[in-house]
């Protein structure tokens, strides 16, 4: 378990956890249930059309509905001074949140995430060859409505493979993902991170070379904080100790800047 806690005088703090392509909240359970023994509030939501939310499947989704749910979230609970954190995809609709409500934000947290500037989609980042195999995945399984998990695992998530106890628990809850929020533009009215205090964790064991664009925007733009994270793609399920003390040290950073 992680040893970092909160001083006695510094209130718990408050993280909204957002997830990535063909996860859902349940993939942030190690890291939120060491984040609440330590005394915070943390929020795991899954997208419209995935996760336990997989039945509201829709070939209406778009990124602006992902941006939605977690501006929901935040509002609906009256959330203040979150610390956002995107793992992957899940970037894209964090950026979405921080154009749309930045006064309730407090740091944005990219881990091993996919950035996107004003008037760009997913796939106009991702290597063309990824993007294509995507697109006729989903046409093959269901007509177009969502990317069908791949199989195997992606060995870049660091899961292991079949009969492993991690890979085993991502399988079975692994959900296809709304094809339209890797193709519709996210739509931007501020700079990516609004000026909010930011920082992008690079998981480099291995590092996702999908990632690469968005590595390379995050390394030319001023203001972003850089962490390299000795872990897989997927280290918030691998590596939960590393995550949990990252975040904390990042989230505490942050205040006394």
């Amino acid at each position: 378990m992680p040893t970092s806690r909160h001083a006695p005088n510094e209130p718990p703090k408050t993280f909204v956890l957002a997830h990535g392509s063909w996860h859902g909240g349940w993939c942030w359970k190690h890291v939120a249930s060491r984040l609440r023994r330590l005394g915070h509030e943390v929020h795991t939501p899954s997208y419209t059309g995935m996760g336990d939310r997989a039945h509201l499947l829709d070939k209406n989704i778009t990124i602006e509905t992902f941006v939605g749910d977690l501006v929901q979230v935040i509002e609906s609970h009256e959330l203040e001074e979150v610390i956002l954190v995107g793992h992957s995809f899940g970037g894209i609709p964090v950026t979405g949140v921080a154009d749309r409500i930045p006064a309730r934000l407090a740091h944005l947290v990219y881990l091993d995430s996919v950035v996107l500037e004003s008037g760009r989609h997913a796939f106009s980042v991702y290597p063309p060859a990824e993007a294509e195999a995507r697109i006729k995945a989903a046409e093959a399984s269901t007509n177009g409505l969502a990317v069908p998990v791949p199989q195997p695992l992606p060995e870049v998530w660091g899961l292991g493979q079949e009969g492993d106890p991690d890979y085993d628990w991502v399988q079975r809850r692994v959900s296809p993902h709304p094809l339209r929020t890797y193709t519709t533009a996210l739509t931007l009215h501020a700079p990516v991170g609004n000026n909010l205090p930011r920082t992008y964790v690079h998981c480099t064991q291995p590092s996702h070379p999908a990632l690469e664009d968005s590595r390379r925007l995050v390394r030319s733009s001023p203001g972003w904080q850089w962490i390299s994270l000795p872990a897989p793609h997927d280290a918030m399920i691998t590596h939960p100790d590393a995550v949990t003390e990252l975040l904390l040290r990042v989230s505490s950073e942050g205040e006394s800047r």
